[in-house]
């Protein structure tokens, strides 16, 4: 039997071959020659990147400046357009439509010839009156004439009495009889004066068969047509709708926060929706002290006219208004994103910027207290604190490790 295959002893373990321990040891030595030769190409290209790309300075704070500027405080509300003079033209007399003498847009002038309702009623209702004015005219004058004889029969009783040709209560019955005519002839007047009366309704009714502008103006609506009854019993029925269009008033819907600030005669200006550029200028008339509240919000109307003799503005439009509450000219002012908290007494925190401070991790900006004026929404006008020429960061300082020592560049 041969080397090879004879039987291990139990217990024992045959031997490894000098060769395969040769071999087993170079192969580890070349794949830690592979590892090495790896890290150090790692480290010269590392090394090689960072002499070729410096690391970056530290971030420019975002920084602005205190500068002499114009501003314009402006208060912003959403406004309608309502027409200044707006006035419904209504039936007073139940009838039918005739005829409309007008149509929508056309212009007309006081006195004009509106709507006709049909007149055949109130000619009627004319009539009755007049016939019963004139029945209760025979009548007083069938009682004058009983007056007068009554009078004459008075007169001569008292004549046979004065000759004793006759006995006193004759003379007393045709006294009495002369109060009790008088009386009634007084009764019969006031009746005659119920039924001139209403002849004069009854004429006003046939007159207002007639519906005739009031003023000057448009006419914007027309809600009735040819044909249709109306009744004007309880509620009077619109006819027409006639509106002075030369001028347009602006209700403009001011948030309460703001409507302090409004006062009458401030310039307000506004444009429209069209696009067209076109700006529209008038100054606050009124502010009404009743508000209107929409859910929680409260809003106070602001009017102001504007002149639209051209009639580029229609009623009804919604516009954005912007009313000019203060301004000033060449005064400090600051970005509005430089302001930090406000204490108590209403004035806010800045920082101060120093050039070179971002590379100093321990520097600290300078923080000062401003009060501030009017603001246009991008900067406000500065009463004290920092003067023209310093210059305030434009974000807080930042707190978080790792992060720049100052915070966002704000372009």
């Amino acid at each position: 039997m041969s080397e090879s295959s004879q039987e291990r002893v139990p217990g024992t373990q045959a031997a490894t071959p000098e060769p395969t321990r040769l071999k087993r040891g170079r192969s580890r030595w070349r794949r830690w020659r592979t590892t090495l030769i790896v890290i150090g190409v790692l480290v010269l290209v590392g090394g090689g990147w960072r002499l070729t790309h410096p690391p970056k300075p530290p971030a420019t704070p975002p920084v602005g400046e205190v500068k002499l500027a114009d501003i314009t405080q402006v208060v912003q509300a959403s406004g309608i357009l309502q027409a200044r003079t707006k006035v419904d033209v209504g039936a007073q007399v139940s009838g039918q439509v005739q005829t409309l003498h007008v149509e929508l847009g056309q212009n007309v002038k006081k006195g004009d010839l509106l709507v006709s309702l049909d007149p055949e009623i109130a000619r009627s209702d004319l009539a009755q009156a007049e016939a019963a004015v004139a029945q209760q005219k025979a009548q007083l004058e069938r009682m004058r004439v009983d007056i007068e004889l009554a009078q004459r029969e008075v007169q001569r009783q008292q004549r046979l009495l004065a000759g004793s040709a006759t006995a006193g209560q004759e003379a007393e019955n045709a006294q009495g009889q002369l109060d009790k005519l008088q009386a009634d002839f007084r009764g019969q007047q006031a009746s005659m004066q119920r039924l001139q009366a209403d002849l004069a309704k009854r004429q006003l009714n046939l007159g207002y068969t007639r519906i005739t502008a009031p003023m000057d103006g448009t006419v914007v609506n027309i809600p009735v047509q040819a044909g249709q009854t109306v009744i004007a019993v309880q509620i009077t029925p619109v006819m027409v709708a006639l509106a002075q269009l030369d001028t347009i008033t602006v209700r403009a819907r001011v948030p309460e926060a703001d409507v302090s600030s409004v006062k009458v005669g401030q310039v307000a200006k506004f444009s429209t929706l069209s696009g067209e550029g076109r700006q529209y200028e008038g100054r606050v008339r009124v502010i009404q002290p009743v508000p209107e509240r929409m859910g929680n919000a409260v809003y106070y109307n602001v009017l102001f006219e504007v002149d639209n003799k051209d009639r580029s503005l229609l009623s009804d439009m919604t516009v954005q208004v912007n009313i000019e509450t203060g301004s000033a000219k060449q005064v400090p002012t600051l970005p509005m994103v430089a302001l930090g908290e406000r204490d108590a007494q209403g004035r806010y925190d800045v920082q101060l910027y120093q050039a070179g401070s971002e590379n100093d991790p321990k520097h600290k900006p300078e923080t000062r207290k401003v009060r501030i004026g009017l603001q246009d929404g991008g900067k406000a006008q500065v009463l004290e604190g920092v003067k023209p020429g310093e210059k305030l960061l434009l974000a807080p300082v930042a707190k978080k490790a790792g992060d720049s020592d100052f915070g966002v560049v704000i372009d």
